[in-house]
Parts: structure tokens; C-alpha cells; sequence
């Protein structure tokens, strides 16, 4: 077996462009999911707040595409019982604040957990609740599929509780439990996939400890993680909503003098249309340009001995 042949046959699969689409609520980051199925690819969307399915199927409908490719998969943060609040109302109002942080045990953490491990079997087995079909685990997926998570909010709630359960205050150590928690899920999503990925986030402004300055970031937990979800992702937007004579239009811009945004497939602008057409025909024009020519591969030279 020649030094070429070996590189072809461990030569990785072009991974598919993964999308940080951050925006206000109501910018149109839900509704423009819909457009993979316009581009040919079929849609797999992780809910993790109230009422997430319902923009997904009227931006389908209005739009007339196939809602057989349209599949979804809820995981909301589980809400307190009211024991939960009752004993949550009590430690309030005969503790103090440094004696609520330092309360070592999580009430009711025995049910936090479940929807984090709910979410964990999403992604090793997504069964559509729409169908009830099962379709595996998410980094099987090939490049014919789109999986989002909306949103990063929820995601936010769901790993805060995880680690303090219904307590009414963190510290500063479970703050850092959480945090992790995120980067890590992002990691193995973000690094281990073979489909195209989303991650839908609210936003706020937070300082930039490099900079000293404000800048619009993704609203998650503290101010240590922000800056670092950005890099899991090859397109960094940022979704507008602006309304002129009674009638709103919704944008993408790649360029915003108050966020870190990237764009890889998207060109320059502040006002692109919110589309992921785009993306995944950059995506399939970059795997054309790389497949090499067989006749090229078998004429190309054998490196000299050493």
C-alpha cells in the first residue's frame, strides 16, 4: 500500500458547518430552522422551552414545505412542586443569604436531574414526538441531517438545576459545576457530529475581561462561559427584528460592531436574509472541490524515501 493510499483511506469526512444563531426573543431564530428543509435536509430540533413545537410547525406550514421532515424531541428544565416552593419559602425566610449558599445539599435534586438525563438519551437515541420513530444516537448522523438545540437558555436552567436542585442560591462552586457541564455537552455534540448543528441563544450584554468594555454575548450562566461557546461553531450570527410602516423583517448580520460574530459560509453583511440555504450549499460546493479526481490521484507523485 503506497504513502497515498494510506492518507485517502484515513482521510475524515469535511464535517458539516455548525451555526451560533444568538438573537432577542421574537428575532426569528426558531422560525428560520425551517430552511434546512428547504436546502434538502432533514430537521431534528432538541425543545427545551414551553411551546417551542408550535413555531416550528406553523414556519413549516407557512412556508409549505414537507413536514414529514420536521422531527422534534422536548427536554424543559422540570418545574418545582409545590412542596418544593413551600420548602423553598421556608429556607428564605429563616436563613440568610451566606447561609443559603453554603446549604450543601440541593432540595429536590432527585427530580432536577431527570431532565438532564433525559436530554443525554436524546442524543443517544432521538425519538421524534411527533412520529415516534427512533432515529439513534445524534454523532452517528450523516451530513443529511440537521440537529438544533433551542434553546441555550433552557439548556442554562436545566444545568443550574442539575446542580443545586431547587435551592434557592448557588455558589460560587456549583456555578462552575454548571458552567462545565455546558462546555463539556458542547464538546462532545459540536466535535463528534456529522451533521449539521444549531445552537439557538437568547442574548445580553456582559463585560469583555480583555477588553473592559460591553459587547452583546450569548446569555448563559456567569460571565466566564460566554466567551467561550462562540468556538464550537463555524458561523457566529446574529438575528434582528426591525418593524418599518407596521411590517417587521427579520435579518442575519456577520458583522456587528457590539458582538463577536464569524462567518465561514455567509459573506459580510448586517442585513442577510435568515436562510440556512446558503450554509449548506457552501457546504456541498466545499465537498466537490474536495474530492480529488481519480485520474489526478492515481498520477499524482510518490514522495521521495527519507
Amino acid at each position: 500500500m503506497t504513502w497515498r493510499s494510506e492518507m485517502t483511506q484515513m482521510r475524515l469526512p469535511l464535517q458539516p458547518p455548525s451555526v451560533l444563531n444568538m438573537g432577542s426573543p421574537g428575532s426569528g431564530k426558531t422560525d428560520c430552522l425551517a430552511t434546512f428543509i428547504e436546502a434538502g435536509i432533514e430537521l431534528f430540533v432538541i425543545v427545551t422551552e414551553p411551546d417551542g413545537a408550535a413555531s416550528l410547525i406553523d414556519s413549516t406550514q407557512r412556508r409549505k414545505l414537507d413536514i414529514s421532515k420536521l422531527h422534534w424531541a422536548t427536554c424543559i428544565p422540570t418545574t418545582m412542586g409545590w412542596e418544593a416552593l413551600e420548602e423553598m419559602t421556608r429556607t428564605i425566610g429563616s436563613m440568610g443569604f451566606d447561609q443559603i449558599q453554603n446549604i450543601k445539599s440541593g432540595i429536590g435534586k432527585s427530580h432536577t436531574r431527570e431532565p438532564a438525563l433525559k436530554l443525554l438519551n436524546i442524543f443517544k437515541n432521538f425519538i421524534c414526538e411527533r412520529t415516534g420513530s427512533s432515529y439513534g444516537a445524534v454523532d452517528k448522523w450523516e451530513n443529511s441531517r440537521a440537529l438544533a438545540i433551542d434553546s441555550l437558555s433552557g439548556l442554562s436552567l436545566l444545568s443550574l438545576m442539575l446542580a443545586i436542585g431547587y435551592k434557592p442560591a448557588a455558589h460560587q462552586g456549583e456555578w462552575g459545576v454548571s458552567q462545565n457541564f455546558i462546555e463539556q455537552l458542547l464538546n462532545k455534540v459540536s466535535g463528534d457530529r456529522r451533521c449539521f448543528f444549531v445552537l439557538n441563544a437568547h442574548v445580553e450584554r456582559e463585560t469583555n475581561e480583555i477588553t473592559g468594555g460591553t459587547q452583546v454575548m450569548v446569555s448563559t450562566l456567569g460571565r466566564k462561559l460566554p466567551p467561550k461557546i462562540p468556538r464550537f461553531f463555524s458561523e457566529v450570527v446574529l438575528s434582528k427584528r426591525s418593524i418599518q410602516a407596521d411590517k417587521a423583517t427579520f435579518t442575519w448580520s456577520t458583522v456587528d460592531m457590539q458582538a463577536d460574530l464569524k462567518n465561514r459560509s455567509l459573506p459580510l453583511s448586517p442585513t442577510l436574509l435568515q436562510s440556512y440555504v446558503p450554509i449548506v450549499r457552501a457546504y456541498q460546493k466545499r465537498l466537490e472541490l474536495a474530492k480529488a479526481p481519480p485520474q489526478a490521484e492515481a498520477n499524482a507523485p510518490t514522495p521521495a524515501a527519507t
